[in-house]
């Protein structure tokens, strides 16, 4: 009995190594065929188009020290602005959001419907408190310069110069300042551990003609109106800080304790920043666009960062390719879904957390943002729509791309068609300008929801070819500023139709 034992003993050998030789041959042949991680560079550039998208554009420099314990940051910050109006100018003004959240009486998150939400522990002061502002015209040295407020909340600064700025002439800024950030769970604020640095450096107000805009701080929508600029920026952080902001830095040990991240963002609309100690990140590339997510939790930095690069890999089939080499996302614990600034946006701790559609949804959202506000900028205060409303008409897209019709159907209900059908006790429409809106909730189902049933409303005209449009209005318009008119206009010559009976109808009319 023994031999036949041997015998099977052998051929359950043989039979072993056959299919270990299988398996081998498995792993090698799919190696060949299934897409691998494309490595990361060692070195994250800029683009040639984008440096020349760059070219021409103001300078600004931000050196900033990052001081946790007192929420702070010491910043030296300058500024090389060009006139690019027709006349002289004798004044310039920086924008100083930040002092908005000096006093309750004007901090836009002190009002009742965000209050308890983003000051959990009570109201918490912070500002930008100015220590120098220094300028220089041309070629001439920089000279102490007075300045003063033309707003209560201190967010309009108005810097006298002492001759006539010249059209095509260069303006030199340098100034010095503290950033203090409260204890707030919002965009500009530090919570849980997170410190998120939202519209909180000095930014050069639009000169629109001849004229400054200096819209006020309100507490609804996105109120920022900027034109896209060159960044240099650096921020030393103590050893065991993470820095996640509009770009991907380079990293430098100073030896003493110390870590100094360097951010390049040309041709970027602004800069933002979250700081934490308690970061994790996630990365990957998606084509030649690398892409990171910071988190507490690693599980929430990966599920996030597989969303991204889908929303990524759809929006750049869909509406031409993003234009910078990485796109940041960070863990921000406030009571939004998400906060968009260029290659950089914030996602909610209670988004991250749950995880599923929320997220997913949200992380689309914020994606769809550097098509529509980072690249193609519009006017966030009286024309939310134009960047609002396409973010949530890119979503139909996004949800029709990985779960099909059925889904799209779906969000397009919950999202635009229930919209249509829930009473607003005010006279807004999502054309109105944000001084109209009575709050957060209200905003949002206007200028979100109605507003994007009107590009439904305008793709079922154009027999589904509205994706084709914004293709060209993507291209149009990169790295400007597009008005109303000129969406209008370019659909008009796009289709060969006159669409403004329809826009009006949805953007203009005041539904009960």
């Amino acid at each position: 009995m023994a031999r036949p034992r041997n015998r099977i003993a052998g051929l359950r050998g043989l039979v072993i190594w056959i299919l270990l030789g299988f398996l081998c041959a498995l792993v090698l042949t799919a190696g060949l065929f299934w897409p691998r991680p494309t490595p990361i560079p060692a070195e994250i550039r800029p683009t040639e188009r984008l440096l020349a998208a760059s070219a021409d554009l103001d300078d600004i420099v931000i050196e900033a020290i990052f001081h946790p314990n007192s929420r702070s940051l010491n910043v030296a910050q300058t500024l090389t602005l060009r006139n690019r109006s027709s006349q002289p100018l004798h004044a310039v003004i920086l924008r100083a959001y930040a002092n908005a959240f000096q006093s309750e009486d004007t901090s836009p998150i002190a009002v009742e419907e965000l209050y308890d939400r983003c000051y959990p522990s009570g109201f918490s002061q912070g500002g930008l408190y100015v220590s120098s502002v220094k300028t220089g015209l041309g070629n001439e040295p920089l000279r102490q310069a007075a300045y003063h407020y033309l707003d209560g909340a201190k967010t309009i600064m108005c810097l006298n110069l002492p001759a006539a700025w010249l059209p095509g002439e260069t303006l030199a800024i340098e100034a010095e300042y503290i950033l203090h950030l409260p204890n707030a769970a919002n965009r500009f604020g530090m919570n849980n551990g997170i410190f998120a640095i939202g519209n909180g450096f000095l930014s050069p107000a639009i000169l629109d003609g001849i004229e400054y805009r200096m819209d006020p701080y309100y507490p609804v929508g996105d109120p920022f109106f900027s034109a896209c600029a060159n960044y240099l920026v650096s921020v030393t952080v103590p050893a065991g800080y993470a820095c996640a902001g509009s770009a991907w830095p380079s990293m430098e040990d100073d030896g003493a304790g110390a870590l100094c991240y360097r951010f390049n963002a040309p041709a970027a609309r602004d800069f933002a920043l979250c700081l934490s100690n308690e970061y994790i990140h996630e990365q990957a590339m998606e084509g030649d666009i690398l892409v990171t997510v910071f988190a507490k939790d690693k599980g929430h930095a990966a599920r996030a960062l597989r969303f991204a690069k889908q929303a990524l890999r759809c929006f750049n089939a869909r509406y031409g390719m993003y234009p910078y080499p990485a796109f940041t996302l960070a863990e921000a614990d406030f009571p939004f879904g998400g906060m968009e600034y260029p290659c950089f946006a914030m996602i909610g701790t209670a988004e991250m957390v749950e995880g599923g559609d929320r997220l997913e949804l949200a992380i689309a959202h914020e994606t769809a943002h550097q098509w529509w506000y980072a690249v193609v900028g519009n006017d966030p205060v009286f024309q939310a729509w134009q960047d609002e409303a396409l973010c949530e008409f890119s979503l139909l897209a996004y949800a029709e791309t990985y779960y099909g019709k059925p889904f799209r159907e779906d969000l397009l209900f919950r999202r635009m068609e229930t919209a249509m059908r829930v009473t607003v006790p005010r006279g807004v429409s999502p054309g109105s300008p944000l001084s109209d809106f009575s709050g957060m909730n209200e905003y949002t189902l206007v200028v979100y929801g109605r507003g994007g049933a009107m590009l439904v409303a305008l793709d079922e005209a154009l027999d589904g070819k509205l994706d084709a449009f914004l293709r060209a209005y993507y291209d149009n318009y990169r790295f400007s500023i597009a008005s109303r008119e000129d969406f209008e206009c370019l659909l008009r010559s796009f289709s060969d139709g006159d669409w403004f009976p329809l826009i009006t109808d949805y953007l203009d009319t005041h539904l009960p």
